[in-house]
C-alpha cells in the first residue's frame, strides 16, 4: 500500500501574551509532528474584522504529513488550545491562531468545503498576512499556488507591505 504524502500550507497568528514566542512555539510543536517543507519571516500585521484589537503577529509555514486534512485541522485545534486559544469572539483578539490555507495530496490540489474546513482557505488570497509571507519561502512552484487564484506572487495581497521582524518563525 503506497502511503500518500499531503503537504500543507499553516498560517500562523496571535495578537495576546508574547505572540512571538507563542508562534514560535506552535511551530516547534508542529514540526515535531510533521516534516517541515518550509517556514517564513515573521511580521506584524494590523487585524481584519473590524474588531478592536492590538496588532498580530503572523507567519507561515508549509509541513508534510500522511495525515488527512481533518485529522491536521485536529491537530492544530489541539495545539492552539494548548496554548490557551479560546473561541469567544470572531476575528477577535487571540493567543494563537493555525489555520490550513492549502493543501495537496501527492502534488495535486485538495479542495473541499466542508462544515468545518474549507481549502483553499476562501480569504487567503486577499490576506497579506497570509500571501506575503508564504511568498518568502523558497518552495517548488506546485506550492506556491493557491489553488482557484494563481501564483501567490501575483496576487494583489503579496504586493501590500508589511512591517517585517527580524525574526523567523524558525529561528
Amino acid at each position: 500500500m503506497i502511503i500518500p504524502v499531503n503537504t500543507y500550507v499553516i498560517a500562523f497568528g496571535a495578537n495576546l501574551d508574547q505572540p512571538v514566542d507563542t508562534l514560535k512555539g506552535a511551530y516547534i510543536k508542529l514540526a515535531m509532528l510533521w516534516k517541515v517543507v518550509g517556514a517564513s519571516s515573521l511580521y506584524r500585521t494590523a487585524p481584519v474584522g473590524g474588531v478592536e484589537q492590538g496588532d498580530f503577529t503572523n507567519a507561515v509555514a508549509v509541513f508534510e504529513t500522511e495525515l488527512s486534512p481533518t485529522e491536521v485541522l485536529d491537530e492544530l485545534h489541539r495545539v492552539e488550545n494548548e496554548f490557551g486559544r479560546t473561541r469567544e469572539i470572531r476575528w477577535g483578539p487571540r493567543t494563537l491562531d493555525l489555520d490550513i490555507i492549502a493543501a495537496w495530496c501527492d502534488g495535486e490540489p485538495v479542495t473541499m468545503d466542508t462544515t468545518d474546513l474549507t481549502i483553499p482557505h476562501p480569504r487567503a488570497f486577499e490576506r497579506s498576512f497570509v500571501t506575503v509571507p508564504w511568498n518568502g519561502i523558497s518552495l517548488p512552484s506546485k506550492f506556491r499556488e493557491l489553488p482557484g487564484h494563481g501564483s501567490i506572487d501575483q496576487l494583489q495581497s503579496t504586493c501590500d507591505s508589511l512591517t517585517a521582524i527580524p525574526e523567523r518563525l524558525d529561528a
